[in-house]
């Protein structure tokens, strides 16, 4: 059984967060990795079974942040609509941080395979927030709002004027 070291993983961890957010390629090289942290490769893969299990692990503490900012912002907002658009806006500023790295390994079978296999997950803590404000404001009259909501504030978060875009159809809805 391999030895397990805390300060390692952290180690680990700080590399690949650089790697990924702080160079211009957004590369992740599970061999530069180990170089870095003065390992070897298969030490690296005792502590992440692949590079997208690296990488998830990287992004969590960034999702969860998001996940909270966006239920504060849908029991935040004014009225429906500015809720709305308070957990949109958390969205938006993870999905910005992350996109380069998405764009970098868009092309890769795996990851492809990976990010398609998160999308329920995704779409169902946005829809939980929106669920939030649904309730909040006595808009809940179909159990499939929440969803169609999340997946059109997911869609929004893509661009800068996203939201902007689906608000007259947000307005309709949340009336």
């Amino acid at each position: 059984m391999p030895k397990i070291i805390p300060e390692l993983r952290e180690s680990i961890l700080m590399a690949a967060r650089k790697s990924l957010l702080e160079t211009e390629t957004h590369d992740l090289s599970m061999r530069q990795l180990a170089q870095q942290c003065g390992t070897a490769v298969g030490t690296v893969y005792n502590y992440f079974p692949s590079k997208e299990a690296l990488i998830a692990e990287v992004i969590m503490p960034d999702w969860l942040k998001c996940c909270r900012e966006m239920k504060e912002g849908a029991v935040s907002g004014a009225d429906p609509l500015s809720a709305v658009r308070e957990t949109a806006a958390a969205l938006r500023r993870f999905t910005s941080r992350y996109a380069p790295v998405w764009r970098h390994y868009a092309g890769e079978q795996n990851s492809l395979a990976s990010m398609a296999g998160r999308h329920r997950q995704v779409i169902g803590e946005i829809a939980a927030a929106v669920k939030e404000t649904l309730l909040r404001f006595d808009l809940m009259y179909d159990d499939f709002l929440p969803e169609i909501i999340a997946e059109m504030v997911l869609s929004a978060s893509r661009t800068e004027d996203g939201f902007r875009r689906i608000t007259p159809v947000l307005e309709r809805i949340l009336r």
